[in-house]
């Protein structure tokens, strides 16, 4: 099993309703993209951490179904596009569970 973890900070003029569509969007890739097995997604509490972004963990049963949701076009063209307009930095890392 591959577990992957996105953490991406929000642009500071990021409305909250933008904020939503994306994580809607980031939420929907579990219907649009096969071989995810789990997805979940949500706003960081801060508590730790960055208090304005989204964190994503997505997990894939082998390394082929993490290969096809890298290069899926919702992946590639839609979500990378959220990415460049309303993100400003992003972590995310890989590890097998």
């Amino acid at each position: 099993m591959i577990r992957h973890i996105f953490i991406g900070t929000f642009k500071a003029d990021v409305s909250d309703e933008i904020k939503n569509l994306v994580l809607d969007d980031l939420r929907a890739m579990k219907e649009k993209i096969p071989g995810i097995v789990d997805l979940h997604a949500n706003f960081s509490t801060g508590w730790v951490g960055s208090e304005n972004s989204v964190v994503m963990t997505v997990d894939f049963a082998a390394k082929k179904d993490f290969d096809v949701y890298m290069t899926h076009p919702y992946h590639t063209e839609h979500i990378a596009k959220l990415g460049a307009d309303y993100v400003s930095s992003y972590v995310a890392a890989q590890f097998e569970l």
